[in-house]
């Protein structure tokens, strides 16, 4: 990452080539939580997506949650200021899970925090009423396959019956509305330019994110790409993955103080998926 004034690559004819498989293993760090902190550390917008996960599961305070791909814990915070006593969350990043870890001492709540690859969290199986996979944390690996494993993990983590909540960006509404160039001041002294395109099969919203300091200069210079999935595709993947009674809850959009750059976060939509009672899936 260029530090300090570094010099950036320059103009890119090709974002997608430069995009690293696993981009989702050093993106998620402090930086990010100030360049998408108007969305992501919005505690209206955690609220809306609680009030509308316990409004769509109907699971209660007894119910045993996990929340994949949990970043900074904002979730299971939430949660358990609700009342929620048994509550897990796992992400890849040191980073956000330390800070996790820290904001649920500092509230004086109990919860379990694990650093782990969503595709194989370290959680036993069948010991939780609810999965949650929100904050549009779904579709980063490069591969449709490893989606797949990341809802088979959350299939095989639920108890028979129990129940998937997911939020993820429309992805036929980007594929029409995105922006290819946008910035946007992140602060007094730091502002993010970013360019956007299609991955050359259409699947993927392919993205460039330069952060500079007014007095530093570039500080970050970072390319990403998430799967788009419209409704009917997550619909097919998570049957795919073993889930039925697979339900649209609706659509969300987000709120942000700085109301100029919502990019994926924009608009999403709501599903939930329930895990068979039987043994087999379908």
């Amino acid at each position: 990452m260029p530090q300090d004034g570094a010099r950036t690559s320059g103009p890119e004819a090709d974002l997608e080539r430069r995009v690293p498989a696993d981009w989702w293993r050093s993106l998620f760090d402090a930086l990010y939580l100030q360049t998408d902190g108007d969305v992501v550390e919005n505690a209206a917008n955690t609220i809306a997506d609680v009030d509308l996960l316990l409004a769509a599961t109907g699971i209660g305070p007894e119910s045993r949650v996990l929340d994949l791909c949990c970043g900074q814990g904002r979730h299971c915070l939430e949660l358990a200021r609700r009342g929620f006593g048994r509550v897990t969350g796992v992400d890849r990043s040191r980073y956000l899970i330390r800070r996790a870890r820290r904001l649920a001492q500092e509230a004086g709540h109990r919860i379990d925090f694990h650093e782990g690859d969503a595709r194989t969290p370290p959680t036993p199986a069948e010991q939780f009423d609810c999965v949650a996979i929100l904050g549009n944390s779904f579709g980063y690996f490069a591969r449709p396959s490893d989606d797949l494993a990341m809802l088979v993990a959350a299939r095989t983590a639920l108890v028979p019956g129990g129940v998937l909540v997911m939020d993820l960006t429309d992805g036929s509404w980007v594929r029409r509305s995105f922006a290819p160039r946008s910035w946007e001041w992140i602060d007094r002294g730091r502002f993010a330019c970013r360019e956007r395109t299609l991955s050359a099969d259409g699947t993927r919203l392919v993205c460039r994110e330069i952060v500079t300091d007014a007095d530093r200069g570039v500080i970050a210079d970072r390319f990403y790409a998430e799967r788009l999935y419209s409704r009917g595709q997550i619909r097919a993947v998570l049957r795919a993955a073993g889930f039925v009674r697979v339900t649209d809850q609706g659509g969300v959009q987000s709120a942000s103080a700085r109301q100029q750059d919502l990019g994926m976060m924009e608009r999403r939509f709501f599903v939930t998926a329930r895990k068979p009672k039987g043994r087999a899936a379908p």
